[in-house]
């Protein structure tokens, strides 16, 4: 028997509140962007790559066109685009601290004597691409900006659409500035 993975549960406190969550339920499914995904053929999922969203030519133009109102709006506040390595070591996850909390998370492999990872984050190797060489004060702050594709190893039972995927891109930025510059960025 396969192990049980969720239970869910939904109790209302009178019937009004029942009968307003069914109707949000069926308005929710009528717009349920997989069905709709299918229908418009903009994009499909396949059991021989789980969690992995094949954009078709309709749904690559609209993917093409969100990515390039994000890229211009990443240059209007001053970002600029890097691209980053898909594979790591996981000696740079252990450095971070992301490996003792997202290993089980994590794809890995071996190649020779050491474990690689490929990506579910950019973060660390935006910093090393920040520390690659000295920086001066009045470089920062520093803007990055990174379209790269990570992967994240989701158990199968919680893969859902394109809300939570096993391989995606995301408009992932990091802002490197001086201690005052942070503070006036916060407020």
């Amino acid at each position: 028997m396969e192990a049980l993975q969720r239970v869910y549960g939904v109790s209302f406190p009178d019937v009004e509140m029942m009968a307003a969550w069914a109707k949000s339920r069926q308005e929710a499914r009528s717009r349920d962007h997989r069905r709709i995904g299918k229908e418009q053929e903009l994009f499909f999922f396949h059991d021989l790559s789980p969690g992995s969203c094949f954009f078709l030519p309709r749904g690559a133009f609209v993917y093409r066109a969100l990515v390039d109102f994000m890229r211009e709006e990443d240059r209007r506040h001053d970002f600029a685009e890097v691209v980053s390595p898909n594979v790591y070591s996981c000696q740079l996850w252990e450095v971070a601290g992301h490996r003792q909390h997202y290993s089980e998370r994590t794809f890995t492999f071996d190649v020779d004597k050491d474990t690689f990872a490929l990506k579910p984050m950019n973060c660390p190797g935006h910093c090393l691409m920040f520390a690659h060489r000295p920086r001066s004060w009045r470089e920062m702050p520093v803007r990055f900006a990174d379209f790269g594709v990570l992967h994240r190893n989701e158990p199968s039972g919680t893969l859902r659409g394109l809300t939570r995927v096993r391989r995606f891109q995301q408009d992932d930025a990091h802002v490197f500035c001086t201690v005052a510059q942070g503070r006036y960025q916060m407020m």
